[in-house]
C-alpha cells in the first residue's frame, strides 16, 4: 500500500499540478532559472541527493558484516554468500548507462523518484527474505534502483548549481558517500547484532521514504533533454552481456573460465563500440565522448586511481589484523583515518574547484595517493602503526582532493542536455576500477595463499600480496596523475554523450 500511494502521488505530480512557484509542469530552461534565483530550492536538492549518496554505499557495505549471520540464518553456502554483494555491484553496472539516458530523455527527477521507489521496495524484501535466493533477487533490485538514483544524483546537482557553486555542492555529495562508506560496516555491525540481520536492509526504510517525500514536494520543476531520443534497448542488452562476462572473467582468475569469458567480453566489447558508430541513436556515442577530451580524460584518471585504490585498502584492514596483530575494532578505527580525511577534505576540495583550475587540485590529489602507495610498500612484519596512519592519511588526503575537482570538471565540459548520462559514466568508471582493482586482489590471493585459511603460515604470502597489489596501484595512480595533469591546455566543449 506504500508503494502504491507514492507511486499514485507520483503520477499525479508529473501530470502537471502546479504550485505557488508554478514549477512542477516547466520547461528545462524555466527549471533552471527558478534554481538560479532560489537558494533554499538549490538547498533541498542538495538534501535530497545528499541522502541518496550517502545510502548506496551504506547499504552495500552494511550487509557485508552482517554475511555470516545471513549464512547461518538462512543455511546459505559459501558461493551463494558471495553474491549477495556481487548481484548488488553487478545489477548497478547493467543499470547505469541506460537509467542515465533514460534520466536525459524522459527527466532525471521522474527517474530518480523511480529508482528510490525501487530501492525501496527491494530494502523492504531484503529484509523480510525468507531464503537467499529471495533475498538474492531483491539485493539485485537494490542494486538496479541504486543506479537510477544515485546515478542520477550528479547530474541534477551539476544542473542545479550550474551558475555557480557546482564544485563546493559535489563536494558534499561525495563527502556523503564516504561517509557512508565508512558509516556501513559499523551500521550493520551494530544492528546485526542487536535486531538481527534483517534490520539491516529494514531500517533503511525510514531514510528512503524521507527522500521519496522530499523530491516529490520539494524538488520542483525537471531537467528534460531538448533533443531526446529513444533508449536503444538492443545495445542495453549488449552493454549487460559484456559487463556479465567482464565479471565472470574478472572475479573467476586465474582459472580457465575466467579466461574464456575475458576474451568473449572482449568481442563482445567490440561490437558494442562497432555499433555505436554505425547506428543514428546508440545508447552512448562513444566517439563524442572520445573527441570531448577533457571529459574522457577525466574518466580515464577516475578508473584508474579506483582501481589502484580499492585492493590496497582491503589488504591494508587484513595486513593490521594478521601480520600486525590488531583486532578487527581496532583496525576498523585505523581504517577510519582515512574515511575521516576524505569526507572533511571533499567539500573544501570541491569549493576550491568553483576558483581554482579542477585539473590542478585532481592531480595534487592524484600526488597524494602516489605518496600513500609509495609509504605502503616499506610496509612489513615490524613496521610502526604510525607508517600505517601515515599512507592511509595520504590517501585519505589524496582522495579527497581528486575526487570533487575531478567529476566537476567532467559535468562542466558536458552539455546540460546530457548531464544524466556524463554522470552514469562517472560513476561507472568508478566501478569499472573498483571491479579490476578487486579481480587483482582475487587473483593475487589465489596464486599465492589458494583455498587455505589465512594462518600465520600464511602471513609473509599475504604481505607478499599487499606489495603487489601496492605496485600495481602506484602504477595506476602515476597514470590518474598525469591524465589529470594533461588537461590544463583542454578547452571545455560541451559535447553531448
Amino acid at each position: 500500500m506504500l508503494i502504491l500511494s507514492v507511486c499514485v502521488v507520483n503520477k499525479y505530480l508529473y501530470k502537471g499540478k502546479t504550485t505557488q512557484t508554478g514549477l512542477w509542469a516547466v520547461t528545462s530552461n524555466q527549471t533552471q532559472q527558478y534554481y538560479q534565483e532560489n537558494k533554499s530550492a538549490r538547498l533541498s536538492a542538495l538534501i535530497i541527493v545528499c541522502i541518496g549518496s550517502f545510502l548506496t554505499p551504506l547499504a552495500l557495505s552494511a550487509a557485508l558484516v552482517a554475511t555470516p549471520e545471513i549464512a547461518r540464518d538462512l543455511k546459505a553456502d559459501a558461493v551463494l554468500v558471495s553474491w549477495i554483494p556481487a548481484i548488488f555491484l553487478l545489477c548497478n553496472l547493467i543499470t547505469l548507462l541506460p537509467s542515465g539516458r533514460a534520466a536525459d530523455t524522459y527527466g532525471r527527477k521522474r527517474i530518480y523518484n523511480w529508482g528510490s521507489i525501487i530501492f525501496l521496495a527491494a530494502s523492504i524484501g531484503s529484509g523480510l527474505s525468507t531464503s537467499i535466493e529471495m533475498l538474492l533477487f531483491f539485493r539485485g533490485l537494490q542494486g538496479v534502483g541504486a543506479a537510477m538514483f544515485y546515478g542520477n544524483g550528479f547530474a541534477i546537482i551539476s544542473s542545479v548549481y550550474r551558475s555557480g557553486g557546482r564544485g563546493a555542492a559535489l563536494g558534499w555529495v561525495v563527502s556523503c558517500v564516504y561517509l557512508g562508506m565508512s558509516a556501513g560496516p559499523l551500521f550493520g555491525g551494530w544492528v546485526t547484532e542487536h535486531f538481527g540481520w534483517h534490520y539491516v536492509f529494514l531500517a533503511m526504510v525510514p531514510f528512503v521514504l524521507l527522500a521519496i517525500v522530499l523530491t516529490i514536494f520539494t524538488l520542483k520543476g525537471e531537467w528534460v533533454s531538448d533533443t531526446p531520443q529513444r533508449l536503444d534497448w538492443f545495445g542495453v542488452l549488449i552493454l549487460a552481456s559484456w559487463i556479465i562476462s567482464l565479471f565472470i572473467g574478472l572475479t573467476n582468475l586465474p582459472q580457465p573460465l575466467a579466461v574464456v569469458s575475458l576474451l568473449v567480453s572482449m568481442m563482445i566489447l567490440y561490437w558494442f563500440v562497432r555499433r555505436s558508430d554505425q547506428i543514428e541513436a546508440p545508447l552512448i556515442k562513444l566517439r563524442l565522448v572520445w573527441e570531448n577530451q577533457r571529459f574522457s580524460r577525466s574518466l580515464i584518471a577516475a578508473s584508474f586511481i579506483y582501481a589502484g585504490s580499492y585492493g590496497v585498502q582491503f589488504l591494508i584492514g587484513l595486513y593490521l589484523q594478521y601480520n600486525l596483530g590488531l583486532s578487527p575494532s581496532e583496525a576498523g578505527q585505523y581504517l577510519l583515518v582515512q574515511a575521516i580525511l576524505m569526507a572533511f577534505i571533499a567539500p573544501i576540495a570541491g569549493r576550491l574547484s568553483d576558483h581554482y583550475p579542477a585539473y590542478l587540485l585532481a592531480t595534487c590529489g592524484a600526488g597524494s595517493v602516489v605518496l600513500s602507495f609509495t609509504t605502503a610498500l616499506f610496509l612489513n612484519d615490524h613496521s610502526s602503526i604510525w607508517l600505517v596512519i601515515l599512507a592511509l592519511a595520504f590517501l585519505g588526503v589524496g582522495f579527497g582532493l581528486f575526487s570533487t575537482p575531478n567529476n566537476s570538471g567532467a559535468m562542466g565540459a558536458v552539455s546540460e542536455a546530457r548531464q544524466g548520462i556524463a554522470s552514469a559514466l562517472i560513476n561507472m568508471s568508478r566501478l569499472l576500477g573498483q571491479l579490476f582493482g578487486t579481480a587483482l586482489v582475487t587473483m593475487l590471493m589465489s596464486l599465492y595463499i589458494g583455498d587455505a585459511e589465512i594462518e600465520p603460515a600464511y602471513y609473509d604470502e599475504l604481505l607478499t600480496v599487499l606489495h603487489w597489489t601496492v605496485m600495481f596501484s602506484l602504477c595506476c595512480a602515476v597514470i590518474a596523475m598525469f591524465a589529470s595533469f594533461s588537461m590544463r591546455h583542454i578547452k571545455v566543449r560541451n559535447e553531448a554523450a
